[in-house]
C-alpha cells in the first residue's frame, strides 16, 4: 500500500488514544498569581521563609491534577542561584517538595541520570504527558544517561535532592 493512508487498525488505536495524548496536555496549568494554589506551592518552597531576601523570580510554573491528587513543576531564580523543583499534593494534604536541582554543588551524571529519570517515572504515575508538564525533561534524562555511560564519574549536575532512596 502507497500513499498517507494507513491500516483501519492502526488508525482506530490514533483515534481511541488521541483524546487521552490531548487530555493529558491540557490538564496542565500555571495557577494565576496570587491563587490560594499558587500561593500554597511557593510557600512550600519558601519552607517557611517569608522575609523579602527570599524572593523567587519563576521561569515556568506548572501543575498537573489527577483527581485527587496532583503534581506541578517549577524553574526559577531565588536568592542561592536557579534551580527547579517538582512538588506534590495528596487529596488535601499539604504540597510537599519532592524532588529538586539546584545551583551549586555537583554530582555525577549517573546519580544525575537516576534522579532525571525517578522523576519522569513519577509524572507518568499521573498520567500527564511528562515534558508538558516539565519542559525538556526526557531529553536531559536521555543525555545523563549517556553521559554517565561514557564517563559515570563525570560531574555535570548540580545539588540534587529528594527523589530516589
Amino acid at each position: 500500500m502507497t500513499g498517507s493512508r494507513c491500516a483501519p487498525g492502526v488508525a482506530v488505536m490514533l483515534f481511541v488514544l488521541a483524546p487521552t495524548a490531548v487530555a493529558q496536555t491540557q490538564g496542565v496549568h500555571t495557577p494565576a498569581v496570587g491563587s490560594a494554589e499558587r500561593t500554597a506551592i511557593v510557600r512550600t518552597l519558601h519552607d517557611g521563609d517569608d522575609s523579602p531576601q527570599s524572593r523567587f523570580t519563576f521561569r515556568q510554573f506548572r501543575v498537573f491534577s489527577a483527581g485527587p491528587r496532583a503534581i506541578a513543576y517549577v524553574r526559577g531564580a531565588g536568592p542561592v542561584g536557579d534551580f527547579q523543583a517538582l512538588l506534590r499534593r495528596d487529596g488535601q494534604a499539604p504540597w510537599r517538595k519532592i524532588w529538586g536541582e539546584s545551583d551549586g554543588g555537583s554530582n555525577s551524571c549517573a546519580t544525575g541520570a537516576q534522579h532525571y529519570a525517578w522523576a519522569l517515572r513519577l509524572i507518568g504515575t499521573y498520567m500527564a504527558a511528562p515534558d508538558a508538564l516539565f519542559p525538556g525533561i526526557t531529553a536531559q534524562t536521555n543525555r545523563l544517561k549517556r553521559m554517565a555511560e561514557r564517563d559515570p564519574e563525570l560531574q555535570c549536575v548540580g545539588d540534587l535532592d529528594g527523589g530516589p532512596d
